[in-house]
Protein backbone atom coordinates (compact mmCIF):
# COMPACT_ATOMS: atom_id res chain seq x y z
CA UNK A 1 0.00 0.00 0.00
CA UNK A 2 1.33 3.44 -0.93
CA UNK A 3 1.64 5.80 2.04
CA UNK A 4 -0.14 9.16 2.09
CA UNK A 5 3.23 10.87 1.87
CA UNK A 6 4.30 8.87 -1.19
CA UNK A 7 0.90 9.34 -2.85
CA UNK A 8 1.19 13.08 -2.37
CA UNK A 9 4.65 13.12 -3.92
CA UNK A 10 3.50 11.10 -6.91
CA UNK A 11 0.73 13.65 -7.48
CA UNK A 12 3.13 16.55 -7.15
CA UNK A 13 5.62 15.04 -9.58
CA UNK A 14 2.85 14.37 -12.07
CA UNK A 15 1.66 17.97 -11.97
CA UNK A 16 5.17 19.36 -12.35
CA UNK A 17 6.22 17.08 -15.20
CA UNK A 18 6.70 18.99 -18.46
CA UNK A 19 8.53 17.77 -21.53
CA UNK A 20 10.17 19.82 -24.26
CA UNK A 21 11.43 18.14 -27.44
CA UNK A 22 13.38 20.37 -29.79
CA UNK A 23 14.52 19.30 -33.22
CA UNK A 24 13.78 15.61 -32.68
CA UNK A 25 12.40 13.55 -35.56
CA UNK A 26 9.83 11.35 -33.84
CA UNK A 27 7.17 8.90 -34.94
CA UNK A 28 4.52 7.85 -32.46
CA UNK A 29 3.86 4.15 -32.17
CA UNK A 30 1.36 2.63 -34.57
CA UNK A 31 0.38 -0.96 -35.27
CA UNK A 32 1.74 -2.66 -38.38
CA UNK A 33 -0.38 -4.64 -40.81
CA UNK A 34 2.57 -6.77 -41.91
CA UNK A 35 4.94 -8.80 -39.75
CA UNK A 36 5.43 -7.62 -36.19
CA UNK A 37 7.32 -8.44 -33.01
CA UNK A 38 6.53 -7.79 -29.35
CA UNK A 39 8.78 -5.43 -27.41
CA UNK A 40 8.71 -4.31 -23.80
CA UNK A 41 11.03 -2.77 -21.23
CA UNK A 42 11.48 -3.09 -17.49
CA UNK A 43 13.38 -0.79 -15.14
CA UNK A 44 15.27 -1.68 -11.96
CA UNK A 45 18.15 -0.62 -9.73
CA UNK A 46 20.87 -2.33 -7.76
CA UNK A 47 20.87 -1.95 -3.98
CA UNK A 48 22.78 1.29 -4.40
CA UNK A 49 25.45 2.92 -2.28
CA UNK A 50 23.60 6.12 -1.26
CA UNK A 51 23.94 8.52 1.68
CA UNK A 52 22.76 7.07 4.99
CA UNK A 53 19.10 7.67 5.69
CA UNK A 54 17.96 7.62 2.04
CA UNK A 55 14.45 6.15 2.06
CA UNK A 56 13.25 6.67 -1.52
CA UNK A 57 14.40 8.05 -4.87
CA UNK A 58 11.54 9.05 -7.16
CA UNK A 59 12.15 9.47 -10.87
CA UNK A 60 9.47 10.64 -13.32
CA UNK A 61 9.71 9.19 -16.84
CA UNK A 62 7.93 11.08 -19.60
CA UNK A 63 8.63 9.13 -22.77
CA UNK A 64 10.64 6.28 -24.27
CA UNK A 65 11.97 6.07 -27.83
CA UNK A 66 13.72 3.51 -30.00
CA UNK A 67 15.58 4.40 -33.19
CA UNK A 68 15.32 2.16 -36.24
CA UNK A 69 18.66 1.81 -38.01
CA UNK A 70 18.65 4.15 -40.98
CA UNK A 71 15.18 5.38 -40.01
CA UNK A 72 13.54 7.59 -37.42
CA UNK A 73 12.71 7.73 -33.72
CA UNK A 74 9.60 5.85 -32.58
CA UNK A 75 7.82 6.81 -29.35
CA UNK A 76 6.55 3.84 -27.33
CA UNK A 77 3.84 3.91 -24.62
CA UNK A 78 4.92 3.97 -21.00
CA UNK A 79 3.06 1.95 -18.38
CA UNK A 80 1.68 5.33 -17.20
CA UNK A 81 2.20 8.86 -18.52
CA UNK A 82 3.98 10.36 -16.76
CA UNK A 83 5.42 7.43 -14.81
CA UNK A 84 6.73 8.34 -11.35
CA UNK A 85 8.48 5.43 -9.63
CA UNK A 86 10.50 4.95 -6.46
CA UNK A 87 13.50 3.09 -7.82
CA UNK A 88 14.55 1.91 -4.35
CA UNK A 89 11.50 -0.37 -4.36
CA UNK A 90 12.94 -2.31 -7.30
CA UNK A 91 16.34 -3.81 -6.59
CA UNK A 92 17.87 -7.24 -5.96
CA UNK A 93 16.40 -8.59 -9.19
CA UNK A 94 12.96 -6.99 -8.84
CA UNK A 95 11.73 -4.92 -11.79
CA UNK A 96 8.74 -2.81 -12.80
CA UNK A 97 7.33 -2.34 -16.30
CA UNK A 98 8.45 0.89 -17.95
CA UNK A 99 7.22 0.25 -21.52
CA UNK A 100 4.21 -2.02 -21.70
CA UNK A 101 4.28 -4.80 -24.34
CA UNK A 102 3.72 -3.36 -27.80
CA UNK A 103 3.95 -4.53 -31.41
CA UNK A 104 6.99 -3.20 -33.22
CA UNK A 105 8.13 -3.69 -36.80
CA UNK A 106 10.88 -6.33 -37.16
CA UNK A 107 14.33 -5.05 -37.98
CA UNK A 108 17.49 -3.62 -36.47
CA UNK A 109 17.38 -0.82 -33.92
CA UNK A 110 20.48 1.06 -32.81
CA UNK A 111 19.58 3.62 -30.15
CA UNK A 112 17.34 4.13 -27.14
CA UNK A 113 16.24 7.46 -25.71
CA UNK A 114 14.62 8.02 -22.31
CA UNK A 115 12.95 11.27 -21.24
CA UNK A 116 13.03 12.21 -17.52
CA UNK A 117 11.24 15.32 -16.30
CA UNK A 118 11.76 15.35 -12.53
CA UNK A 119 13.20 13.54 -9.53
CA UNK A 120 13.10 13.77 -5.74
CA UNK A 121 14.85 12.13 -2.78
CA UNK A 122 13.27 11.19 0.54
CA UNK A 123 15.96 11.19 3.21
CA UNK A 124 15.56 11.13 7.00
CA UNK A 125 11.89 12.01 6.62
CA UNK A 126 12.47 15.08 4.42
CA UNK A 127 12.04 15.55 0.68
CA UNK A 128 14.81 17.04 -1.46
CA UNK A 129 14.34 18.15 -5.04
CA UNK A 130 16.86 16.92 -7.58
CA UNK A 131 18.37 19.29 -10.13
CA UNK A 132 17.94 18.11 -13.71
CA UNK A 133 19.93 19.79 -16.50
CA UNK A 134 17.81 21.95 -18.83
CA UNK A 135 14.66 21.16 -16.85
CA UNK A 136 14.11 17.98 -18.85
CA UNK A 137 16.60 15.21 -19.39
CA UNK A 138 16.94 13.20 -22.59
CA UNK A 139 19.25 10.23 -22.12
CA UNK A 140 20.37 8.68 -25.41
CA UNK A 141 22.21 5.36 -25.47
CA UNK A 142 23.73 3.39 -28.32
CA UNK A 143 22.19 -0.07 -28.04
CA UNK A 144 21.86 -2.43 -30.99
CA UNK A 145 19.18 -5.09 -31.02
CA UNK A 146 17.42 -7.13 -33.69
CA UNK A 147 13.69 -7.78 -33.62
CA UNK A 148 12.80 -10.98 -35.42
CA UNK A 149 9.38 -11.39 -36.96
CA UNK A 150 6.94 -12.97 -34.51
CA UNK A 151 9.40 -12.96 -31.59
CA UNK A 152 9.33 -11.14 -28.23
CA UNK A 153 12.20 -8.99 -26.98
CA UNK A 154 12.34 -8.13 -23.28
CA UNK A 155 14.85 -5.48 -22.15
CA UNK A 156 15.81 -4.45 -18.61
CA UNK A 157 17.25 -1.02 -17.83
CA UNK A 158 19.37 -0.95 -14.69
CA UNK A 159 19.12 2.66 -13.49
CA UNK A 160 22.34 2.87 -11.50
CA UNK A 161 21.58 5.37 -8.73
CA UNK A 162 25.04 4.88 -7.18
CA UNK A 163 26.54 6.68 -10.16
CA UNK A 164 23.53 8.73 -11.27
CA UNK A 165 22.81 10.69 -8.12
CA UNK A 166 25.26 13.21 -6.66
CA UNK A 167 24.82 14.82 -3.23
CA UNK A 168 26.10 18.35 -2.64
CA UNK A 169 26.14 19.08 1.06
CA UNK A 170 27.03 22.25 2.98
CA UNK A 171 26.69 23.26 6.61
CA UNK A 172 23.26 24.77 5.90
CA UNK A 173 21.70 22.76 3.06
CA UNK A 174 21.77 19.59 0.96
CA UNK A 175 21.02 19.32 -2.75
CA UNK A 176 21.14 16.59 -5.37
CA UNK A 177 21.89 16.43 -9.07
CA UNK A 178 20.80 13.67 -11.44
CA UNK A 179 22.98 12.49 -14.32
CA UNK A 180 21.58 9.07 -15.24
CA UNK A 181 23.83 6.09 -15.82
CA UNK A 182 21.78 3.35 -17.46
CA UNK A 183 22.81 -0.24 -18.17
CA UNK A 184 20.65 -2.05 -20.73
CA UNK A 185 20.41 -5.81 -21.13
CA UNK A 186 18.24 -8.42 -22.73
CA UNK A 187 16.45 -9.74 -19.66
CA UNK A 188 16.76 -13.45 -20.40
CA UNK A 189 20.50 -13.34 -21.18
CA UNK A 190 21.69 -11.03 -18.37
CA UNK A 191 24.28 -12.54 -16.03
CA UNK A 192 24.75 -12.21 -12.26
CA UNK A 193 27.60 -12.32 -9.75
CA UNK A 194 26.90 -13.78 -6.32
CA UNK A 195 28.82 -13.67 -3.04
CA UNK A 196 28.68 -13.66 0.74
CA UNK A 197 30.72 -11.73 3.32
CA UNK A 198 31.38 -13.71 6.48
CA UNK A 199 30.48 -12.54 9.99
CA UNK A 200 34.16 -12.92 10.88
CA UNK A 201 35.15 -10.40 8.19
CA UNK A 202 32.60 -7.86 9.41
CA UNK A 203 33.85 -8.38 12.97
CA UNK A 204 37.50 -8.09 11.97
CA UNK A 205 36.93 -4.62 10.52
CA UNK A 206 34.29 -3.66 13.10
CA UNK A 207 31.97 -2.72 10.24
CA UNK A 208 28.21 -2.86 9.78
CA UNK A 209 28.34 -2.32 6.03
CA UNK A 210 30.59 -3.21 3.13
CA UNK A 211 30.74 -1.58 -0.30
CA UNK A 212 31.02 -3.88 -3.30
CA UNK A 213 32.28 -2.15 -6.46
CA UNK A 214 32.16 -3.74 -9.89
CA UNK A 215 34.38 -2.53 -12.75
CA UNK A 216 34.36 -3.42 -16.44
CA UNK A 217 37.89 -4.71 -17.05
CA UNK A 218 38.25 -3.69 -20.69
CA UNK A 219 41.83 -4.90 -21.18
CA UNK A 220 41.16 -8.17 -19.27
CA UNK A 221 44.30 -7.59 -17.22
CA UNK A 222 42.73 -8.39 -13.86
CA UNK A 223 44.06 -5.06 -12.57
CA UNK A 224 42.29 -1.73 -12.76
CA UNK A 225 43.75 0.55 -15.40
CA UNK A 226 42.92 3.92 -16.94
CA UNK A 227 40.48 2.51 -19.49
CA UNK A 228 38.43 0.47 -17.01
CA UNK A 229 35.02 1.80 -15.96
CA UNK A 230 33.02 1.45 -12.77
CA UNK A 231 29.83 -0.45 -13.60
CA UNK A 232 28.00 -0.27 -10.28
CA UNK A 233 28.31 -0.20 -6.49
CA UNK A 234 26.12 -1.98 -3.97
CA UNK A 235 25.96 -1.93 -0.18
CA UNK A 236 26.03 -5.18 1.82
CA UNK A 237 24.74 -5.12 5.40
CA UNK A 238 26.19 -7.26 8.19
CA UNK A 239 22.71 -8.62 8.94
CA UNK A 240 22.19 -9.56 5.27
CA UNK A 241 25.66 -10.66 4.13
CA UNK A 242 24.58 -12.54 0.98
CA UNK A 243 24.51 -10.36 -2.14
CA UNK A 244 23.92 -10.63 -5.88
CA UNK A 245 24.83 -8.13 -8.58
CA UNK A 246 22.17 -8.41 -11.28
CA UNK A 247 21.77 -7.37 -14.93
CA UNK A 248 25.35 -7.80 -16.12
CA UNK A 249 26.39 -7.99 -19.76
CA UNK A 250 27.55 -11.59 -20.35
CA UNK A 251 30.89 -12.59 -21.91
CA UNK A 252 32.58 -9.51 -20.46
CA UNK A 253 35.46 -9.24 -17.98
CA UNK A 254 34.77 -7.72 -14.55
CA UNK A 255 36.83 -6.86 -11.49
CA UNK A 256 35.07 -6.94 -8.12
CA UNK A 257 36.41 -5.04 -5.12
CA UNK A 258 35.03 -5.15 -1.58
CA UNK A 259 35.84 -2.42 0.93
CA UNK A 260 35.07 -3.12 4.57
CA UNK A 261 36.11 0.24 6.02
CA UNK A 262 36.54 3.77 4.69
CA UNK A 263 40.25 3.68 3.97
CA UNK A 264 39.73 3.56 0.21
CA UNK A 265 41.69 0.33 -0.20
CA UNK A 266 39.78 -2.89 -0.98
CA UNK A 267 40.08 -5.83 1.39
CA UNK A 268 39.02 -8.27 -1.33
CA UNK A 269 39.46 -8.30 -5.10
CA UNK A 270 38.65 -10.87 -7.77
CA UNK A 271 38.68 -10.89 -11.56
CA UNK A 272 35.91 -12.64 -13.50
CA UNK A 273 36.91 -13.89 -16.95
CA UNK A 274 34.45 -13.46 -19.83
CA UNK A 275 34.37 -17.23 -20.36
CA UNK A 276 33.10 -17.66 -16.78
CA UNK A 277 30.09 -15.40 -17.32
CA UNK A 278 28.04 -16.73 -20.21
CA UNK A 279 24.47 -15.75 -21.07
CA UNK A 280 22.19 -16.25 -18.08
CA UNK A 281 25.07 -17.49 -15.88
CA UNK A 282 25.60 -16.74 -12.20
CA UNK A 283 29.24 -16.54 -11.10
CA UNK A 284 30.13 -17.45 -7.50
CA UNK A 285 32.80 -15.28 -5.88
CA UNK A 286 35.61 -16.82 -3.82
CA UNK A 287 34.80 -20.33 -5.11
CA UNK A 288 31.39 -20.20 -3.35
CA UNK A 289 33.05 -19.68 0.03
CA UNK A 290 32.17 -16.74 2.34
CA UNK A 291 34.61 -13.87 1.89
Amino acid sequence: MISVRKRALYSTLTLLAVVFFIGCEVSFFVGFNGGSSTFFVRVTDAKPALPYGTEAVYVTFEDFFVHREGGEWISLPLAEVPYAVDLLEFHSGRTTTLVQPVSLEPGTYDRIRVSISSAAVLRDGSFYSVAIPSGNLLVEIDFFFDLEDGRTLDLTIDFDLSQSLTLFQTAVASSYQLKPVLHINQTETAATIHGEISAETFAEYDSREATVSLFVDKDLSGDLSAGDEEYTRVVVDRDNPVFTIFWLVPKQGYTIQIEMDETGSPEFEQFVFPADLQKGDSFELNHSNPI
